[in-house]
């Protein structure tokens, strides 16, 4: 695996702006995945579902979150994002962002230029679109940017079910 980082500078960016900012750097297709998230599935798996479909721009893994973990921000309805809205509070929506999505380099080159912006509006219109595709995944993420979530990973990692007994 390649992975290459861009540091934002002084000022930070949004992952849109950070983003816009990097486009040089991007394959034609690739995963944006969030820093502070530990993700346990296939990185390739949204790559190779988007390169499958040419009709879409996108692939968003997201999880069956039923408001559980955080609030919804998704509506999956088959294989795609119907909706998208990190403020949603219609309980249609039951999925959560994974912190995974494939995108199209050509995504990132229509976005506007490298000022501070969020990356929600664009899944927010390719969702609208008809161009976001989804990736259900069985097992949630752990948000391990605090002191809380690590220690949450680390009592998951360290459970019966990741160490089983041989005995």
């Amino acid at each position: 695996m390649r992975v290459t980082t861009r540091s934002d500078g002084g000022a930070l960016l949004g992952t849109g702006g950070a983003l816009k900012a990097a486009q040089h750097l991007l394959a034609e297709t690739f995963v944006l995945t969030y820093g502070d998230s530990y993700l346990g599935f296939d990185y390739r798996s949204p790559l190779v579902k988007l390169e499958a479909d040419p009709s879409a721009r996108g692939c968003m893994v997201v999880f069956r979150n039923l408001g559980r973990l955080a609030p919804s921000n998704a509506l999956a309805l088959g294989d795609r994002v119907a909706a998208y809205d990190k403020a949603a509070t219609d309980p249609r929506f039951d999925c959560i962002d994974y912190g995974a999505t494939a995108l199209r380099r050509s995504v990132v080159e229509a976005m506007p230029s490298a000022t501070p912006f969020d990356i929600a509006p664009t899944f927010s219109d390719l969702a609208r679109r008809g161009e976001l595709l989804a990736l259900e995944v069985p097992d949630r993420f752990f948000e391990v940017g605090s002191a809380a979530g690590l220690a949450e990973l680390e009592a998951h990692l360290m459970s019966p079910q990741h160490h089983p007994r041989t005995d």
